[in-house]
């Protein structure tokens, strides 16, 4: 039986995970797995995945990302059998799935806000403050600028979707406009 992709990176995330939890390092593991993506370019990302490269090339590149970075061992160990394995060019993937379930069991609800122009701050938390009182859960939002939106915002969270922008606001007026309403 042949296994996804997504459920690769589930099985070592869930692995890893369970470890830090277990050793009560799961903040730890966050950092971690941030870091790694951080640094996991496309060029690297490219070196792990290219059948070119041995094993021993890409158990060299983790060894060196594990002192660069100061990996802990379980997250070594992690990155070693995923070499073994001939899975590291699943890495970016594992790691984003790793932190699913460190919001997940720390009751974090992420989204994304997209404004027209930026936004400060204060407004920032006021709306994750708010957001967090409705729906029982802590909301972080990552934001972004997207001037073509006019004015307003697109705020995403979950499988959620508030779209208060003005270009949407006017496409909706031109439509019941066109259709005689």
């Amino acid at each position: 039986m042949k296994v996804s992709t997504g459920q690769l990176a589930r099985r070592y995330a869930t692995a890893l995970f369970e470890s830090a939890l277990e050793l009560q390092q799961v903040d730890v593991l966050s950092t971690e797995a941030h870091a790694l993506i951080g640094v996991l370019t496309p060029e690297v990302e490219l070196f792990f995945s290219s059948p070119a490269r041995s094993a021993a090339e890409k158990q060299q590149l983790v060894q060196l990302l594990s002192e660069k970075l100061a990996l802990s061992a379980p997250t070594t160990r992690a990155l070693n059998l995923m070499v073994q394995n001939g899975r590291l060019s699943h890495l970016k993937l594992v790691m984003k799935k790793v932190l699913e379930k460190i919001d997940s069991h720390k009751n974090i609800l992420r989204g994304q806000i997209r404004s027209a122009s930026p936004m400060a701050p204060s407004e920032i938390a006021e709306l994750e403050k708010s957001l967090s009182q409705s729906l029982g859960r802590k909301v972080v939002f990552e934001c972004h600028t997207e001037p073509q939106l006019r004015a307003g915002m697109v705020v995403n969270i979950g499988t959620r979707q508030i779209d208060a922008s003005l270009k949407t606001r006017l496409s909706n007026l031109k439509e019941n406009l066109s259709q005689g309403v």
